[in-house]
């Protein structure tokens, strides 16, 4: 397994070819890319905008090309997994047969966000219990993407409608001055604050104050890779109430505190 972080400096347009017999994620830390085309195996794939925090997964073999423009000063992090721990992972996960992962570009999940960064501040210092943190931080990214992907999952039932769960994850990412109460996103759904909090959870597999919180750190790792604000006006921007509530829980999700985290990245 490895990891490492590519920085872009002065180059607003870059050509991509990818061909790795190992499972490769890259998930973009600083910049946008606006503009662009992939092609994965011969097929173009529409072009989405990559923001911060966007994560994409290509599998083992997979041939992906083409280009993007964006901000000139971008950086992103790989990540690679072999192929014969994979199968381990999804044998143990999928079964009686092995299961085949598509390719994804451009996509938010806080679960793999959480365990790619994991990974890369495990891999940039290891100590003797490394190896081990990174094979669970990779197990858990794997299985999130089977997740993800449906393989061998049952339909939630009882849940929110698609539609549903995307206006209260919009409102949820969207909210400027604060973040929405529970009886803010029941309002916008339409239904009791005890029906929307059992549909979510059913929907997500995390009640709607750890989806927030969940969300919180994650914009929080980007201010803290991309910004020089400190930790204080970070925890306040994103609405922690308190720079030690906040140190508290970054270092309980991603295994260092704020300050060590951005020294880590900016090494």
């Amino acid at each position: 397994m490895r990891a490492d972080v590519v920085k872009r400096t002065g180059l607003e347009r870059q050509e991509t070819r990818l061909l790795q017999p190992n499972h490769v994620f890259l998930m973009n830390l600083k910049g946008t890319a606006s503009r662009g085309e992939d092609i994965v195996d011969g097929r173009r794939i529409a072009f989405l905008p990559r923001r911060a925090g966007s994560i994409i997964f290509m599998p083992a073999g997979s041939d992906w090309n083409g280009w993007d423009e964006g901000e000139a000063t971008a950086s992103y992090l790989l990540v690679s997994i072999e192929k014969g721990f994979a199968d381990e992972v999804f044998a143990g996960m999928a079964r009686h047969r092995p299961a085949v992962l598509p390719p994804s570009i451009g996509f938010r999940d806080g679960t793999a966000e959480l365990a790619l960064q994991r990974i890369a501040l495990e891999l940039k210092q290891p100590d003797p219990i490394s190896a081990t943190m990174v094979e669970c931080q990779a197990t858990q990214l794997l299985g999130q993407m089977l997740r993800l992907n449906g393989v061998h999952q049952e339909p939630a039932k009882g849940g929110l409608s698609s539609f549903d769960l995307k206006r209260a994850v919009d409102m949820i990412e969207t909210l400027s001055d604060g973040r929405p109460t529970l009886a803010d996103l029941a309002k916008e759904i339409g239904v009791s604050r005890f029906h929307f909090w059992r549909a979510f959870k059913q929907s997500t597999g995390m009640t709607p104050h750890a989806f927030i919180a969940q969300r919180r750190l994650e914009q929080s790792a980007d201010m803290l890779r991309s910004t020089n604000l400190s930790a204080t006006e970070i925890a306040m921007e994103c609405g922690f109430g308190s720079s030690s509530h906040f140190a508290t829980a970054f270092k309980r999700a991603f295994g260092a505190g704020p300050t060590e985290f951005r020294r880590k990245w900016r090494i």
